[in-house]
């Protein structure tokens, strides 16, 4: 499994690319929410590895990256290990993806001038002040969820199976001090005066049923960024991707076709 050190800590990611021509296509990195890992991305990475190099991290203290007792447990962390992964991997024509906290971080990281920038972002079930803990009757109840797909594998080949289905035992939230941590991070955030500074292409997207950010507070985000596309996962709660990852990768691909044939070209 590759790794990477980030201030003294193993940091672990999984990295897919099945292209067969290697000069198209993105690299996509995909960051995870508060109290998960990048296991939550599995569908993702999976259905984009034959068009994109698609990456996943595994933020400080979650998954198998470990964690050190005296790093900053603020989310203004998560971005420079996003940064130490973008250029351990060397890469350019990249693309972020953040889920609810990893939204968080995908916002810092781009409002970071000393970061290498991406060519675009989406912003998946969140916003821009993560004042979570108003919110933590919803944060207990997605937990408690079982984050199994609605739709089936039938259409799937087998070993597609074998590698998404045992993955998904460890996806659920432990309540632990890696969710404290990350509820601390998130009452931290607050960049809604600065959303006018995102100026590189940002696809807003959010499930229809989520409780936790709802549509209308994903609308005003899309709305503060200049230029953002919006769209709702039909069928989605606070996990479209994984809850109806078929609705929310196909958002995600129609973004990512628009920026290669239209916007780079």
């Amino acid at each position: 499994m590759p790794f990477f050190e980030f201030r003294g800590a193993r940091m672990h990611y999984i990295e897919l690319d099945e292209r067969e021509d290697r000069s198209k296509g993105l690299d996509i990195v995909f960051v995870h929410g508060a109290g998960s890992s990048r296991l939550i991305w599995s569908l993702q990475l999976i259905h984009f590895r034959k068009q994109h190099r698609v990456i996943a991290l595994d933020l400080y203290g979650h998954g198998e990256s470990e964690k050190i007792d005296d790093h900053p447990d603020v989310i203004r962390g998560f971005p420079e290990q996003v940064s130490a992964l973008v250029e351990h991997l060397g890469l350019v024509r990249f693309v972020l993806v953040g889920h609810s906290m990893g939204g968080g971080v995908v916002m810092s990281y781009v409002l970071n001038p000393s970061f290498r920038q991406p060519l675009a972002i989406v912003l998946a079930d969140t916003t821009s002040d993560l004042d979570l803990r108003k919110l933590i009757v919803g944060l207990v109840i997605e937990a408690l969820e079982d984050h199994s797909p609605k739709q089936d594998f039938s259409h799937l080949e087998d070993e597609l199976e074998k590698y998404i289905l045992p993955d998904y035992q460890k996806i659920a939230v432990s309540f632990d001090r890696t969710i404290l941590r990350d509820l601390d991070a998130c009452d931290d955030f607050d960049v809604t005066e600065r959303l006018h500074e995102i100026s590189i292409p940002t696809l807003v997207v959010v499930g229809e049923d989520d409780d936790i950010i709802k549509p209308k507070r994903a609308k005003a985000l899309a709305d503060a960024i200049k230029g953002s596309q919006y769209a709702i996962v039909e069928g989605g709660d606070h996990s479209p991707m994984v809850e109806v990852f078929e609705n929310f990768n196909a958002h995600l691909e129609r973004f990512f076709s628009w920026l290669e044939t239209e916007h780079l070209a």
